[in-house]
């Protein structure tokens, strides 16, 4: 393992004048984080994977068509309860930083050894991600077991150099993955900073996302990594409701991630402090809170400037074609959850259990969150440990058969609007929703 540095590197382009006065505005200051500059070199690992989506998808249609059980195309692996952090938005509010008996790196890898040809995506999430010390083992264990293309890491970017740290190593060790790091932000500054709670009033949890994304930027333009994105992700909820318009302006505009993710607040969130009412007794009054129609407002508007030009989701894709494509499957998704706001026909049937897994911290394997936490009854299909590391044991057992034909249909289902868990999968294995997809992809400027 060797340290490259900037003197070793191939020379770049510097950053043009307005690009530094930018960077100045946000309050940015790079020079404070090694890994801009110099990082460890690591050796690649040798795949012969095949990681296309073509290949899953066609498998998954194949399955449909034939009654039988497919195995997963996307899984959102929860690697920890641990955080840092404490939002009151926060769909793990209740149960973070609990004691938990987490899953260990060998526990893992044999749990991926048995998890089937067709993983395409995997996002990983928390708690806090990057406070399990494994992440990059664990990505690196998706990467030589699977046929895994894209991972998402959901973030706080509490410390932004051990996230390029990660990069680094992962970007190198996995030369045909794609990585988006989403990084959470709500808001400007002080909005932000009472939102996303720290025990620390000197923590600047804004600073840090932005640094975070900036760093990883500069990283991506340095030292080639062509396979990189980064995206923020902004929780629409009472707390950032009346700042929202303003903010989405400064994403677009100023801050220019390579995407802008907004997340509707999970319905079996309650924020006691706004004195919200329970999801069934909003629905209940056939009126919405003003979190909700902002949602409804942002997504929409967010459409018109993606398909106008005037918001660009940058997907660092082979082709342009690609990133259009991306980018239309994700307005698809949010036009699903605006629908589902407003108790619309929904365009497409839940696939979460089917071609979507949820696996927990300590080895609970499901359909998705909702099912594994469901305070009424867990509809967990089983967990890990007891199965000796046998996914497929589990995902074709007699339990998530049971579970598996409540999708869509449970009371926990009522108004979701899991993006990774409900919508994207389910777009994948669509065919009215993805020529719908396509088409959309070809007005988009």
């Amino acid at each position: 393992m060797a340290i490259l540095s900037p003197e070793t590197l191939p020379s770049t382009t510097c950053s043009p004048t307005g690009a530094d006065d930018r960077l100045a505005r946000l309050g940015v200051d790079l020079s404070k984080y090694p890994s801009v500059w110099q990082r460890e070199t690591y050796e690649p690992i040798p795949s012969r994977a095949n990681r296309e989506i073509h290949g899953p998808i066609l498998r998954g249609f194949g399955d449909q068509l034939l009654g039988k059980v497919s195995n997963p195309v996307m899984l959102t692996h929860i690697v920890t309860t641990r955080c840092n952090y404490s939002c009151g938005f926060c769909s793990f509010a209740d149960t973070l930083n609990a004691k938990t008996n987490e899953l260990s790196l060998e526990e893992i890898e044999k749990t991926y050894a048995t998890i089937g040809n067709n993983l395409n995506v995997i996002v990983y999430s928390g708690g806090e991600t990057t406070l399990n010390r494994n992440l990059a083992d664990i990505i690196e264990a998706a990467y030589r077991l699977t046929p895994v293309k894209s991972v998402y890491i959901i973030s706080n970017a509490w410390k932004p150099d051990l996230l390029l740290q990660i990069t680094h190593r992962v970007l190198q060790r996995c030369p045909d993955l794609h990585l988006t790091w989403s990084l959470s932000i709500e808001g400007p500054k002080p909005v932000n900073n009472a939102t996303r709670y720290t025990k620390a009033n000197t923590w600047d949890a804004w600073q840090n996302t932005v640094d975070a994304m900036e760093g990883l930027k500069s990283i991506r333009e340095r030292f080639g990594y062509d396979q990189l994105d980064v995206q923020l992700c902004t929780v629409c909820s009472p707390g950032n409701v009346d700042v929202l318009d303003g903010w989405y302006a400064t994403v677009r505009d100023e801050l220019q991630p390579d995407k802008w993710n907004l997340n509707l607040m999970r319905k079996s969130v309650q924020m006691s402090s706004h004195q919200l009412a329970s999801f069934d007794a909003r629905r209940a009054s056939r009126q919405l809170e003003p979190f909700e129609a902002k949602y409804l407002q942002i997504t929409q508007q967010v459409r018109e400037d993606v398909l106008s030009g005037k918001l660009k989701f940058l997907y660092h894709t082979r082709t342009p074609e690609d990133g259009a494509l991306k980018s239309a499957v994700d307005l698809i998704s949010q036009e699903e959850n605006r629908r589902t706001v407003l108790e619309e026909p929904l365009q497409f049937c839940c696939k979460a259990g089917n071609l979507g897994a949820y696996i927990g911290s300590e080895g609970d394997v499901s359909g998705c969150e909702e099912f594994a936490h469901s305070p009424a009854e867990n509809k967990s299909f089983g967990n890990l440990r007891a199965s000796g590391y046998d996914f497929q044991a589990i995902w074709r057992g007699p339990k998530a058969q049971q579970y598996r034909l409540q999708a869509g249909k449970a009371r926990e289902c009522q108004g979701c609007t899991l993006e990774s868990q409900r919508n994207y999968p389910s777009i994948l294995l669509s065919f009215k929703t993805l020529l719908k997809a396509k088409q959309l992809a070809g007005q988009i400027r």
